[in-house]
């Protein structure tokens, strides 16, 4: 028996809206991009330029403070690491209206943030990105512990 034109179209179309929207979720899937060990050791911050990533909308990074090795005695850097603009970046100042993302305070354990950049957030305090901008990402010491 032969399937009715209107039918066959029908079938047709919800088959190549399928394959579009299997092609578009493919080629735009989400990366988990390698994380970051933020510690003075971590060979992937360049001197004078830190560390440059090119991330996409929808790809979601670890910035992990790592615990100290138990053989390790004092060695452990306390930090606060901050969202700033450029300005602040290349003068290296932290105003009073930032606040930290990630508080490096716990040596005997590791202590992680997830960052997802997403244009929107559906949480009131979530960070956003827009395409085609810029952001950085500084530290400060915490009082009492090591300087550099």
């Amino acid at each position: 028996m032969a399937m009715p034109w209107s039918r066959r179209d029908s079938v047709w179309k919800s088959c190549c809206g399928l394959l579009m929207l299997f092609c578009r979720t493919v080629i735009s899937s989400p990366t988990v991009l390698e994380p970051i060990y933020w510690n003075s050791s971590n060979s992937r911050f360049l001197p004078g330029q830190g560390l440059v990533l090119y991330p996409q909308i929808g790809d979601k990074l670890d910035i992990i403070c790592p615990k100290v090795d138990s053989k390790t005695v004092g060695q452990y850097e306390y930090y606060k690491l901050y969202m700033v603009d450029k300005d602040q970046a290349d003068r290296c100042i932290i105003k009073k209206k930032n606040t930290p993302l990630l508080n490096c305070s716990r040596p005997h354990q590791d202590v992680k943030f997830t960052i997802k950049f997403q244009e929107f957030s559906p949480n009131i305090w979530g960070l956003e990105f827009k395409k085609n901008k810029d952001y950085y990402i500084i530290w400060a010491n915490l009082p009492g512990f090591l300087w550099y």
